[in-house]
This record gives structure tokens, sequence and C-alpha cells, in this order.
């Protein structure tokens, strides 16, 4: 029988694909799941035909892709020869280099963060426990205390607000677990308002709450891949309990009106809680002007180590904690601190917003020097999202008639490294929702991610137009061959 987690997620999948669920999708989903929970592995067609009635034709009809689809729904590995990637290019290059494009997936340390980290670790006395009365301890008490400040000096918010977790995603499961399941007990639970482009530990952390009889109502968004304020508006209900949405979508770089969000939901009196870790550091935030009630952040979105991150958690809110144990972090996570990485996370911090304006302006004009590359070398891309509301840092390209598995493999063999939503070894053949909700035809284009930072020059992209108009031909000609 199919769990309540596995019945959220098909309904998500519904919903994300256009599908009306009918008792004959059900059917086929839970004889497929129960079939591979003994087997361990999925039914082919034949056996679903034998079981369930339904025929290939029928499978093919109901689910959009098929097999692969149900596949998908119900968390079964799809390893299938059917549908792997078109040919790779193979190109000769003159001079190797690596260029690096993907740091919407995480940045480098940079050289004053690993100075930090390295005084720290390398450091024979400065191992004190912050919770504890001696003179060490009090000493790492302060370098927490003196991180905290900086971090929340740059959202104009108090210390006291700042909650140090192990990255974006647990602050993000902190956040809607520490509100909603304050509501655990009540009868009818409530109604939470997120989008469908939302990051999976914001969804998934949404979907846990699910299982227990919340109601959800999951946004589209707009033909531009924005969550409109008007969209959370019209989806308020008396019940509602809180609303999720990011600041700025890690695949397109999207920057959704949280203002606005945020205000409407300061009138209607529910917490709004917004993933800023795509945001922090790219545009300002002020939580308390713009009506954010808990807010997630990392550092190794901004040049400093993995393992670390935030939540802000405005002062009129209580969260129930994840981790029980101790008093550390304000009673709402137990644990002793990551000394280092949050010096570290500090010091990052400082960095990124001290140089925010004339970083985000020099990243700009690669931006625009890359899109004059495009006109000038690949005829016919798109820009999948608004490029005017959007993050200096990001570009989401559509190429005609070239699959963006074999193009993010045939980069990569040249030292260049991208983004894929829809590589071929995702193991799904589902659109990624934010592609879906602009109304890109995948089959026609193949979607490529490049984010820039810290260490992208026009050389990079010089490097990148050498070689991509001949990849993308070799690509097309072996595709038709």
């Amino acid at each position: 029988m199919l769990n309540n987690y596995v019945k959220t997620f098909i309904n998500q999948m519904s919903r994300r694909t256009g599908t009306f669920l009918t008792e004959k999708h059900r059917r086929i989903l839970e004889f497929t799941y129960d079939y591979y929970e003994k087997n361990r592995v999925g039914p082919l067609y034949a056996n679903i035909e034998r079981f369930t009635g339904a025929t290939k034709e029928d499978v093919e009809t109901l689910f959009p892709n098929g097999l692969n689809s149900i596949y998908t729904w119900i968390g079964i590995p799809i390893h299938s020869t059917s549908d792997i990637c078109k040919p790779v290019a193979n190109i000769n290059i003159d001079e190797y280099r690596e260029i690096y494009f993907d740091y919407n997936a995480t940045t480098h340390i940079r050289k004053e963060v690993r100075k930090v980290l390295c005084n720290y670790y390398g450091s024979e006395s400065d191992f004190g426990n912050p919770s504890s009365s001696t003179f060490k301890g009090r000493a790492a008490f302060d370098d927490v205390m003196q991180a905290r400040k900086v971090i929340a000096d740059s959202l104009k918010v108090s210390p006291n607000e700042i909650t140090f977790t192990s990255g974006g995603s647990e602050a993000n499961n902190l956040a809607i677990k520490g509100i909603g399941l304050k509501y655990i007990e009540t009868k009818t639970k409530g109604h939470i308002i997120t989008s469908q482009i939302e990051h999976p530990s914001i969804l998934e952390s949404i979907q846990f709450l699910g299982m227990f009889g919340f109601n959800i109502t999951f946004l589209e968004a707009d033909k531009n891949g924005l969550v409109t304020a008007e969209a959370v508006r019209d989806s308020l209900r008396s019940d509602t309990i809180f609303a999720a949405v990011m600041a700025v979508n890690n695949e397109i770089g999207t920057i959704n009106p949280i203002a606005e969000i945020g205000n409407i939901c300061r009138l209607a009196e529910i917490p709004f809680i917004v993933d800023a870790v795509q945001a922090y550091g790219k545009i300002e935030l002020r939580p308390k002007e713009m009506g954010i009630s808990l807010m997630s952040i990392s550092a190794h979105k901004v040049y400093g180590p993995k393992g670390i991150g935030a939540l802000y958690v405005d002062d009129m809110y209580n969260v129930i904690p994840l981790i029980h144990g101790g008093g550390q972090e304000y009673y709402r996570r137990a644990g002793t601190e990551n000394v280092g990485h949050i010096m570290a996370f500090g010091k990052a911090a400082k960095c990124a917003h001290d140089e925010m304006e004339t970083e985000m302006a020099r990243l700009m004009d690669i931006r625009h020097y890359f899109i004059e590359q495009l006109d000038k070398f690949t005829p016919g891309y798109i820009i999948n999202g608004s490029l005017e509301k959007r993050v200096p840092t990001n570009l989401n390209i559509g190429f005609p008639d070239v699959d963006s598995g074999a193009l993010l493999i045939s980069l990569n063999q040249i030292g260049i490294y991208v983004s894929s939503g829809s590589a071929c070894s995702a193991g799904s053949k589902e659109a990624s929702p934010i592609i879906d909700a602009l109304g890109i035809d995948t089959n026609k284009y193949g979607a490529i991610r490049f984010s820039f930072g810290l260490r992208t020059t026009k050389d990079d992209i010089d490097y990148l137009f050498k070689y991509l108009p001949e990849i993308i031909n070799q690509i097309k000609r072996k595709t038709k061959s």
C-alpha cells in the first residue's frame, strides 16, 4: 500500500504535470509500488496489463511519460537505455582550460575565508566549547557571537534572531517544520501556501506535513518564472498557517516580489517563510521591512565553507526545534556550535556585502557580454525567465534542437562546467517545474544554466564561444545521423 509520503509526492507530480488523477491512475500506481516493494524491480508493461488491465497504450495515455512517469512518481530508480543522452561532441582544443560557470551550485572558498579557517583549525589552543564556562569556552562564545552579529547586521536584524544550522536545507526544514508542527495536535491542522518551483528542502518538508493532514496549495510560476503576490493573496484562507516562497530561483535566477508577498502575509497575520539561499549576498535583504518572518541563508553560496548556514527567525515567532538536548542557539537548535565554520561564515558574509554593489555591477557587465556573444555565435537561442527581474549572476539558455545532457557533457569534456536541469544522468524524464511553467518545449530546446561569480572574466566567455558553435553543430549532425 502507498504510504502517505508517496501519496503526497504523487499528488504534487500530478499537479506539476497537469495530470488529473483517476481511479485507474491510482490502481496502476498502487500495483507498481507493491510490485517494487516485493521484487525490488519495477514491473514492465506486460505485468501492469496482467494485474490491472491497463495496456501499454493506456499507460502512455494516462501518464505524461508513460512508465518513466510511474517509476518517478513512486520513487523507483530508472535504469533505461531507451532514453539515453544523444551523442556528444568531440572537439580538439588548442589549450585546455577549466572554466567554472556553476556558481549557483556552489562557490570556492575565498582567500579571506580560507585564512580564518586555517587559523582556527591550525591553532592548538582555539578549541573551546562555547557553552563552557572556561576562558577558552568564553573565547569561543565570543567568536560565535561576533559572526552572528556580522550576519545580523547584513540583514539589519538583531543577533538573537540568527540561528546557525548545518546549511540551507536544515534551515528550511527548521522553518517549515518548526512552524507547522505547532498545529499538529489541532483537528484540522491548517492550510499552507507554497510554490511548485521551491527548493526540494522546502517542498519535501511541506510534503512531510502533508502526511499529517495539512492542506497544501502549490502555486504555479507565471510565464516569466515568477510567483506573483496576487497568486499568494488569492490563495489565502481563514485556516492558512504560513506561506513559503523563495527569494531567487536557483535554476533561472528570477527574483520574486518578496516585499509585496511579505506585506500580504503581514496583513493576513501569518508567518512568511523565505528561502534566500540564492539571494543572500546578491540583492539587499531586509526581513523587517519586507515582512519576512523566517529566512534561510547558506555560507557555501557566498564563498564560505559547506556545512554551515543560518535561519533568521523574527523575535515575535518561536519554532519547535528539530534537534533536542541542549539550550544552544536560543533553544532553537541543540548541539555544540561549529565554531570555525561559523567564524568563516561571518567573514564570507562581510566580504560579500562589502563588495555586493560593485561585484553585481561587474557581473551585470559580464552577463551583457555573454548575451552579445550568444547573438553573434548561436542564433535562435532563448533566455528562460525574465531577464529584467533576475540576479546578475545567472543566465538560463535554451539552445534549439540540442539535447541538454549531450551539451553539458560536451562542455565538461573541454573543461567548462555548467548545469542542466534535465541532464540525462538525472534519471527522470519529468520536465523541471520552472522550465515547464515557462511553457518551454523541452523537445525543441535544451536548457543550460550558466552562473557567474568572483573568478568569472570575459576571457572565460571567449573560451566558451570559441568552441560552443562547433559543439552545437556536431551534436545536431550526430543526432540526425
